[in-house]
Order: structure tokens, then sequence, then C-alpha cells
């Protein structure tokens, strides 16, 4: 399947939360390729790129993937497609870039000056790949990391006293406390994390650009959400962000569940 059909057909998962098919992913076998389709989606749905995700497998180069503004969502949404987490959801810290940072050779101290705020989030997952996030790696870039939505909370302005990579994190489900934990991030820092994804961009010559926000890496792990759950996040000394499923959630059509067939 030609590059410019794939990006269609990845960009119509995206918008009805489909899936694609093994077969229309068989030529694709670089990560070069895989980056350039990330545009090419971004183009078919016609969104702006407001901010980056970032990864790092085992034994392998950090990979990222962009954040579109027709995927984020404002704390205390209530979500009526369950789609969009079909794969779960994650509390990140969100860091917004105030000033622009350098073109490589980015560092911590470059991060802390170029960071504005800080804002709590929860990323929502959902694959649109057979094999989901077992997936070829240049798979898993083309189909933007499994990005479903982000759901921002307010911006916390008054954050650089706090070690970022020490915050007890709470997550909530209605009254039932799911997660209580101190750090744990996969980075250890999300300001290095930030540094990382800064200087991944520079070499496939990108930027994170003032106005846009990095995700810096998971602190609770996967949360499997159910319908009429109401989840509760707080980073201490952050601020909180909310969620709230309704108790009936519509399912994808069959038409809808496969695209490229």
């Amino acid at each position: 399947m030609g590059e410019a059909r794939l990006a269609r057909e990845l960009a119509v998962a995206r918008r009805t939360n489909g899936f694609v098919t093994a077969h229309a992913l068989e030529k694709l076998d670089n990560v070069v390729n895989a980056y350039r389709l990330q545009e090419g989606v971004r183009a078919e749905l016609g969104a702006k790129v407001v901010g980056w995700k970032l990864a790092a497998p085992p034994s392998a180069e950090v990979i990222s993937a962009p954040l579109f503004d027709i995927e984020c969502m404002a704390s205390g949404t209530v979500l009526a497609n369950a789609a969009l987490l079909r794969d779960g959801v994650e509390c990140e810290l969100a860091l917004r870039i105030d000033r622009p940072l350098p073109f490589g050779g980015c560092t911590r101290d470059d991060v802390i000056t170029a960071v504005g705020a800080v804002m709590p989030a929860f990323e929502l997952l959902c694959s649109r790949l057979p094999a989901k996030f077992a997936s070829p790696r240049e798979h898993i870039v083309a189909d933007g990391m499994g990005q479903g939505a982000v759901v921002l909370g307010a911006p916390c302005g008054d954050w650089r006293t706090l070690d970022l990579d020490k915050l007890r994190v709470r997550l909530w489900s209605g009254d039932a406390l799911v997660v209580d934990k101190q750090g744990g991030n996969p980075f250890g820092d999300p300001l290095l994390a930030v540094a990382l994804l800064a200087n991944h961009l520079a070499r496939r010559g990108q930027v994170l650009a003032p106005g846009t926000f990095a995700l810096a890496g998971s602190h609770t792990g996967v949360h499997r959400a159910k319908p009429g759950e109401r989840l509760h996040c707080v980073f201490e000394g952050i601020g909180h962000v909310a969620l709230n499923l309704r108790d009936a959630m519509p399912t994808i059509s069959e038409e809808q569940d496969h695209v490229g067939r």
C-alpha cells in the first residue's frame, strides 16, 4: 500500500476509533517512513500539533508522537466514547513550553528555563493496530503511539520549588483510591524526559516549540477504566485532573471496526 493511502487509512481509523489491517501495514518496515506517516495523518485530519509524547523502549532509540488539538480535552470532561481509552488511561505531567529550547544539546537546566507551567494530565490510550502495543516499533510510531486523547488540568506556574521526580500522585475511581505512590516517572525526572524529547526532535529536524507541551511519561502505569467511572488524579503541589465516563457507552460499529479491507 502506498504511503498516502496508508496515511488516509490511519486517519480514518483515528477519526472513527477503528483499526487498520495487518495487510495495510505489511510494507511499513522502517521508522523514518513511520514518522513521515505521522505528518500525513495530521494533514488528513486537518489537525494542529499542540504537544508531543515520548517513550523509551528497552534497548531502542526514543520514539515520539505529536499530540493534536482535536484530541485535547479540559479537566471534568464527560467522555461519551469508551473507545478513546479502550487500552487504558495514564496519569502524567504535561510540561508547557513558554520559551525556546536549544536546537540540539538541550539540558535539564534549559528545560527549567523554558517550562512556564506544569499541568496534571490523563493520557487516553487507543491503539488502532491489530497487535496493539505488541506491534513492530515502526507501526506503533505511525499510529501515533496509541494516542487517543489528552485531558489537561489547570496549569501550575509555581512548580520550580517542587521535586517533580518525587511528587506524590494519587488516582481515585469514584471514592476508591486506586493508586497512591511517590515518583514513578519512567524516565526518573520529567525534566530530563523533556530534554530527551527536545534532542530527539532536533535530530529529526523538528522543535519542541513555545506554546506546545510535552507529556513526560506515566507516573501510575495503565488503569483500565470502566463505564460510569469518575476518575480523579492529584499530583501533590501541582493540582488535579478529572474525567467522567458515561454509564452506557457506544461501541464501535462493525463497519468502523476495520478499514482497508
